[in-house]
């Protein structure tokens, strides 16, 4: 299974080199024919999109005959799907992660409202500024897994402002104001 993750990792970095394109040699012919079948109008996948993920893989050049293609493209299917895996199992235990911080992002400022609406409002003022730090937390969580992957940018940015937004205010209706205490 490492030599597919391998495979796969070349691929990416060959598809990531020559603007975009595949700096390896002239196609084999068997892949140039097998290529131009599969690339015909109608077909599942385009010429170019063909010789370009076949030519990234060495047992390609060396196929010789579209059973043995076929053969290469499904290791590096298989290379593919189990990289997705594992960013999707890196995905599923930091989301998680990121769940429990706002689950209990939301318990505090759930205190922070009870606080402010009974007049509390230095100690109001102490637990919004305690949640101020949750979604930075899990931005840093999603970005240091191996996924290096974040679907919840968006959210955590307009968590991250509108607690610190309500920090603020809260901490303007305070005697003596603290300044920057995060």
């Amino acid at each position: 299974m490492h030599q597919q993750v391998s495979l796969l990792l070349t691929l990416i970095l060959l598809l990531a080199t020559g603007e975009g394109s595949l700096a390896v040699g002239t196609p084999s012919a068997i892949i140039r024919t097998t290529c131009a079948a599969v690339g015909r109008p109608g077909g599942e996948v385009g010429y170019d999109t063909c010789v370009g993920l076949l030519s990234a893989d060495p047992a390609a050049a060396a196929a010789k005959d579209a059973g043995q293609l076929a053969v290469v493209a499904t290791n590096l299917t298989v290379a593919n799907v189990t990289s997705t895996v594992l960013v999707l199992d890196d995905l599923v235990k930091n989301l998680g992660d990121c769940l429990r911080y706002y689950r209990d992002m939301n318990k505090t400022l759930d205190a922070a409202l009870g606080d402010l609406r009974a007049g509390r409002v230095e100690a109001a003022s102490g637990k919004l500024l305690d949640a101020n730090g949750v979604p930075d937390s899990c931005d840093i969580q999603l970005f240091e897994g191996s996924a290096k992957k974040n679907p919840m940018r968006k959210e955590n940015t307009d968590a991250d402002l509108l607690s610190r937004l309500a920090y603020a205010i809260t901490d303007l209706q305070l005697p003596n104001p603290p300044r920057h205490r995060r």
